[in-house]
């Protein structure tokens, strides 16, 4: 099992913290569910032990790190200031924490400072090594360069910088580097509310819905609605095309992806409709028939239920356009 340590100090990021948890926790029950066993034990520790106040004055529990770090899978999350002040090489609470992470960065894969950008020059170097997973051969892992967010001087030290509300890309972006896009992209797209759409600075949007199954009659299906998104697609016609009645294929189909065959539909729309936002200068309103809405208003406010910004405003955001206002 792969360890993540939270090192929490005083006015640490408590919502990227806990974000940053959910997202462990939603890839540790996905994992159960497929070969019954947890990838990842998160621990919260601190400098003094106890209760650690973070930001808006909520404090967490936590415990001692351990004096010597146990196994070749440990990553790093580094949040908060010592004392709620600056602090310089010769703080107590600084040399504590130098002294803990020189005696442990031989066992350490990865370290990320979260929130926390002026405690880097403070850091020592950490030699890091490729991540460990005890995920099984068969799972695929990405060969995945330095993130973003390794400016050349955090990658020459070893750390990762990211920015607050940046918890969730920090922890999809070491899902994926572990057991590949495919579980990563799986993990974000099971996650409560207003989940990430990015890993770092890297836009993330490819959220196919083949990642939601790997049974190859979910992917064949997959592949011939997006032939068909112009036309009216009924879960009679889906059912035809994997062989079952409506009502068996209908379980089939939730069980296997966790949604209905119609939520299902709405997502490769939406899908293929930001691609070709994303890659192409079509108009909206042809990318609108293209992907199955009755109109270029229908697509809006698909585009609003799911993504909280209009077509307009994705094309903005994303596309490939130098005029971002054609529509």
């Amino acid at each position: 099992m792969h360890k993540v340590w939270f090192l929490l100090l005083p006015g640490f990021l408590l919502a990227d913290v806990l974000g940053v948890m959910a997202v462990f926790k939603a890839a540790n029950a996905l994992r159960k569910r497929r070969h019954r066993l947890a990838a990842y034990g998160v621990r919260l520790t601190s400098l003094q032990g106890g209760q650690v106040v973070g930001s808006g004055g909520v404090g967490l529990a936590t415990r001692l790190p351990p004096p010597q770090l146990a196994g070749p899978s440990n990553s790093l999350v580094l949040s908060g200031m010592p004392d709620g002040v600056p602090v310089g090489d010769g703080s107590t609470s600084m040399q504590r924490l130098r002294a803990w992470l020189s005696n442990g960065r031989r066992r350490l894969r990865r370290c990320a400072l979260l929130g926390s950008k002026t405690l880097l020059p403070l850091m020592p170097r950490i030699r890091l090594g490729r991540p460990r997973t005890s995920m099984p051969p068969t799972t695929p892992v990405a060969d995945v360069q330095a993130p973003a967010h390794f400016t050349t001087r955090a990658a020459s030290r070893g750390w990762q910088n990211f920015d607050a509300n940046q918890g969730v890309d920090l922890a999809l972006s070491w899902i994926e580097q572990d057991c590949g896009r495919q579980f990563a992209d799986t993990v974000a797209l099971r996650l409560r509310g207003r989940h990430s759409h990015r890993y770092g600075k890297k836009r993330y949007r490819r959220m196919r819905q083949e990642c939601l199954s790997l049974a190859p009659r979910i992917v064949t299906l997959h592949a011939w609605i997006e032939a068909h998104l112009s036309e009216k697609i009924s879960v009679a016609a889906m059912a035809q095309q994997v062989h079952m009645s409506s009502r068996s294929f209908a379980r089939f189909y939730r069980r296997e992806t966790g949604v209905t065959p119609a939520q299902g539909v709405i997502r490769l729309r939406l899908e293929a409709a930001r691609h070709l936002i994303e890659t192409s200068e079509l108009p909206l309103k042809t990318i609108a028939a293209q992907c199955g809405y009755g109109s270029q208003e229908v697509m809006r406010r698909a585009f609003l239920r799911s993504l909280r910004m209009t077509p307009l405003e994705y094309r903005q955001r994303h596309g490939p356009l130098d005029d971002p206002s054609r529509s």
